[in-house]
């Protein structure tokens, strides 16, 4: 993607960051008229990740991060988890349980961590946005139930590369994740993909080199969704947010991107 410095400009970026730092993650980074700035599926470690928000971050803007940012709770789900469950089970896009339990979250969690630094930048940790929120907020999303509202799914797309699915069905639900994502240009906020991003992947493509065409798309999808709630706010009919920021919050748009 090109390399463009930080200006004085609304960015949007989207993280779908792993929960273990030895993995890399998918990040992704939109202007204000939508267009991808950059894309990265390689860095792993904290401090890449932490250099590459502070090059793209912009003046103001949003922060969208798919990751579990407030984990307090022992055991079990998250009160915002259980209510995100209930409204989305019967489209299979319901969230995995984050609790303390789990070795990701005994401090914490990474995206916790990371926003403790990103609070030195001037980040500001947030579920209650304002359109065109003068200050950079972040805050957690997750992309089954953002595609489900956006484009009025049916159901999730299956295409994370999971056992019992063939492999052709996971390809043609990517190049049905990718060719949604591409409908977004005339929508408000829009979404301008680039060459570097194909709209369908090589049938012969090896399984272990997948995974970054799947943090791809959920990183650009993290970051429309950025886009979307800073352009809207979260207030209704646009957004809802699950929970707060006491027990954790997860903020998905609630309408449609494009009319029927």
């Amino acid at each position: 993607m090109a390399d463009q410095p930080n200006e004085q400009a609304a960015r949007f970026l989207g993280l779908d960051l792993a929960w273990k730092a030895k993995n890399p993650s998918g990040l992704a980074a939109l202007d204000e008229a939508g267009h991808l700035l950059d894309l990265r599926t390689d860095l792993c470690e904290d401090d890449a990740i932490l250099d590459w928000i502070a090059r793209w971050r912009g003046s103001w803007g949003a922060i969208a991060i798919d990751m579990p940012t407030i984990v307090r709770n022992a055991m079990g789900q998250r009160p915002c988890e259980r209510d995100l469950r209930r409204d989305f089970r019967a489209y299979d896009a319901g969230p995995y349980p984050a609790n303390r339990s789990l070795e990701p979250f005994r401090n914490g969690g990474r995206a916790a961590e990371l926003l403790t630094k990103l609070a030195e930048l001037g980040v500001v940790h947030a579920c209650d946005v304002a359109p065109s929120d003068p200050r950079t907020v972040a805050f957690e999303v997750f992309p089954h139930p953002a595609l489900i509202r956006l484009f009025g799914l049916d159901r999730v797309l299956l295409y994370k590369n999971k056992y019992p699915r063939t492999w052709t069905s996971v390809l043609d639900a990517w190049a049905e994740y990718r060719r949604l994502l591409g409908t977004l240009e005339r929508a408000d906020p829009p979404l301008v993909l680039s060459a570097n991003v194909p709209t369908m992947l090589d049938p012969a493509i090896k399984r272990k080199d997948y995974k970054q065409w799947d943090d791809a798309l959920d990183g650009i999808c993290c970051a429309y969704v950025a886009s979307w709630v800073w352009h809207h706010g979260t207030r209704p009919p646009h957004v809802r947010v699950y929970g707060e920021m006491e027990h954790g919050h997860i903020v998905v748009p609630d309408r449609v991107a494009l009319p029927a």
